[in-house]
């Protein structure tokens, strides 16, 4: 965790470009804007995010309920909403930035993107569907829990069945999102309008994101109500070693952050042209 945040700046770059081909005029502003972001995000999310790990390793022993999870979730997508909105104005500079190629090429990344969620969580072979969701859960148990029994894995395989019949609906949400995002960025190009109004478009936007159309809220629910009732089902599975575990690992992540808290927010990173 340590190691990725300190490269945090570069990998937000190279996110950026690859979506968009920044030009020269815009990587300064761009990269400036990634180095006020994580400025921001040091002092004001790492404190918040070392609380909940603290919250986490507190309760990780106890019997896990989803009353629990949805607590870290809500958090979790709390910090993000305010992420959000800290970036807004350097995001709105950017769009009005924005060419027709650049969209054009935001799009195409958006729909090779699903191409490859579509090949690994779509497959035609319902057994090859979850496997693939399994092989994921199980990437994210274990970073937690370490090694599980062939009698949990199998536990686990019994329950995954919700999350993979959901697997449509999170794809059609997904897709929506994007489509609205692009409906956004093209209006913003072509009608350039005052760097106020591009903000509050952003803010909209942030609400279709963490509240979707209605057309999508009941599988948007029943697919985070299976997600939640398995990550209950995996920790409620788990022997006092795995949680042992768990404390270890969370405690781990909590020293991170708090190294990360004290270091010094860097420069922004500058091209090699620049140097």
């Amino acid at each position: 965790m340590k190691l990725g945040y300190q490269q945090g700046d570069r990998l937000a770059y190279w996110w950026i470009d690859n979506y968009v081909d920044v030009t020269a005029a815009q990587e300064p502003l761009t990269r400036e804007a990634i180095a006020r972001f994580f400025a921001w995000h040091r002092k004001a999310q790492l404190p918040e995010i070392a609380s909940l790990l603290q919250q986490a390793k507190a309760e990780v022993r106890q019997p896990v309920t989803p009353a629990m999870v949805a607590h870290f979730q809500d958090a979790s997508q709390e910090l993000a909403r305010r992420s959000f909105e800290q970036a807004m104005p350097d995001m709105a500079d950017l769009l009005l930035t924005l060419t027709p190629d650049q969209i054009a090429r935001m799009e195409k990344k958006f729909a090779e993107g699903n191409a490859k969620y579509r090949k690994k969580f779509l497959n035609a072979d319902q057994a090859e569907r979850e496997e693939a969701r399994y092989d994921k859960v199980m990437e994210y148990a274990r970073l937690v829990y370490g090694g599980f029994s062939p009698e949990q894995e199998r536990a686990i395989r019994a329950r995954i069945g919700p999350v993979v019949q959901n697997a449509e609906a999170r794809y059609a949400e997904r897709v929506a999102r994007q489509q609205e995002w692009i409906k956004m960025v093209r209006y913003v190009q072509a009608t350039q309008p005052p760097k106020t109004q591009v903000i509050d478009l952003l803010r909209r936007f942030r609400e279709y994101w963490q509240n979707p159309p209605a057309r999508h809220v009941a599988s948007h629910e029943a697919g985070n109500n299976a997600g939640i009732a398995l990550t209950v089902a995996i920790a409620n599975l788990t022997t006092p070693e795995q949680k042992a575990h768990a404390q270890d690992r969370f405690q781990k992540w909590i020293d991170d952050t708090h190294a990360l808290m004290r270091e010094k927010a860097k420069p922004p990173v500058q091209s090699a042209a620049a140097n």
